[in-house]
């Protein structure tokens, strides 16, 4: 998406939610004191209206909010979006933010990361729900419709050669344990790694339980368990081929 049509996308929404979402600021009655901006990227085929109780219960607790909304389903167009809002959003509080990804906004999220300088910019990484190593439902779906989630594609080969987990970018991979395979969801190398029971995948970024664990991890607390994972190719563990 343009940097003019996502402008537009955010003037639309802030006609239907209010100059909260569209500044990116609190909402009346939160707390005075400002934290660091937060980004939530959605999922496939989602948008970012799947992110509204989340986005609430983070500007109460003082946290800028922006929810964007990928431009298509392409993994190596949405980082660009991702890494252009960043910039932005940057320029205008300063500091550093925290990047948060639904299901396929986390693979998007982390090619930021990964090769376009986003470790520079970002304190914590989060996905939520993210087949960081594939998912065999996805193998069925045009490469560019949803197909770079299939743990064979070129996007993912690329996105897990080498370090999982740069710079100095704090990691979380939080998951239902309604996400199959569990293996698919972690990460290579130090990350937080925490699973809460019983949530259907499409409910994760609208989760009283979601929303919660993502406050604690970029407040610097791992809601789960802190792991050192070895290299794929060291571990044993074929990911997304179940």
């Amino acid at each position: 998406m343009s940097g003019t049509r996502w402008r537009i996308g955010r003037l639309l929404l802030a006609a239907a939610l209010g100059t909260a979402w569209l500044t990116g600021g609190p909402a009346p009655g939160a707390v005075a004191a400002q934290r660091e901006p937060v980004i939530l990227v959605h999922g496939w085929m989602s948008n970012s209206w799947s992110f509204h109780g989340m986005s609430a219960v983070l500007r109460e607790a003082g946290h800028p909010v922006y929810a964007m909304d990928l431009p298509g389903q392409d993994n190596l167009v949405n980082a660009v979006a991702v890494g252009r809002l960043v910039d932005d959003v940057v320029a205008r509080h300063g500091g550093k933010v925290h990047l948060v990804g639904h299901s396929m906004g986390g693979l998007s999220t982390r090619h930021y990361l990964k090769f376009l300088g986003g470790t520079a910019h970002v304190r914590h990484y989060v996905s939520m729900g993210s087949p960081q190593y594939g998912s065999t439902d996805a193998c069925l779906l045009p490469e560019l419709l949803g197909g770079q989630m299939c743990h064979s594609s070129r996007f993912l080969a690329g996105l897990n050669a080498g370090d999982d987990t740069p710079g100095s970018v704090r990691y979380t991979t939080i998951r239902s344990t309604l996400d199959r395979p569990a293996e698919a969801n972690r990460l290579d190398g130090g990350a937080c790694f925490h699973d809460i029971p019983g949530v259907p995948h499409a409910d994760e970024p609208s989760s009283p339980k979601f929303s919660a664990a993502v406050l604690a991890t970029i407040g610097g607390v791992c809601p789960g368990r802190f792991v050192v994972l070895p290299p794929l190719a060291d571990n044993g563990i074929r990911r997304g081929t179940r």
